[in-house]
């Protein structure tokens, strides 16, 4: 009897410790877990990277507002308007340009909708529609902004002729 009992330790013994050999974890399943942390990190650094990527076009074009605007201030403490284009750099940013384009309210592309005693040709006060383009070069493509205001000038009227 006791041989049956020691056959049956034995064997108990020999299942307990074929168990705990199984206890771990296969190769496949560790080179599953690696692939999909290694799909996870790639996501979450791809998401970084977009969001870098928006920063820096965020900047570019706030930097563009900042220039455009700068540039519009210089036009409106200018004395007198003369209808055309002009075109530059900016000296202290190197990839930025202008251009400037300067129409009579009316003749340009917007028409007046509405006759207005302002409109008449014989009124010393005419309407500007000043737009200021600034752009630049991002890889292959050409980024711009545009602002455009309207501003008034009065014309000095012609002295009178005396006899």
């Amino acid at each position: 009897m006791q041989n049956a009992k020691l056959r049956n330790f034995n064997f108990l013994n020999l299942q307990s410790a074929i168990y705990n050999l199984q206890s771990g974890f296969t190769l496949l399943e560790v080179m599953v877990a690696i692939v999909i942390l290694g799909l996870g990190l790639t996501v979450v650094f791809e998401l970084f990277s977009g969001g870098l990527k928006s920063v820096e076009i965020s900047n570019d074009y706030s930097n563009a507002v900042i220039l455009a605007n700068k540039k519009m201030g210089e036009l409106s403490i200018k004395e007198m308007l003369k209808a055309g284009k002009e075109t530059g750099d900016f000296s202290e940013e190197d990839n930025y340009k202008w251009e400037v384009e300067i129409v009579p309210y009316g003749e340009g592309k917007e028409k007046m909708e509405i006759a207005s005693p302002l409109a008449r040709n014989d009124n010393p006060i005419k309407i500007y529609q000043v737009t200021v383009r600034v752009f630049w070069e991002k890889g292959l493509t050409e980024k711009d902004v545009k602002l455009t205001s309207l501003r008034t000038y009065m014309e000095k009227p012609l002295e009178e002729k005396t006899l």
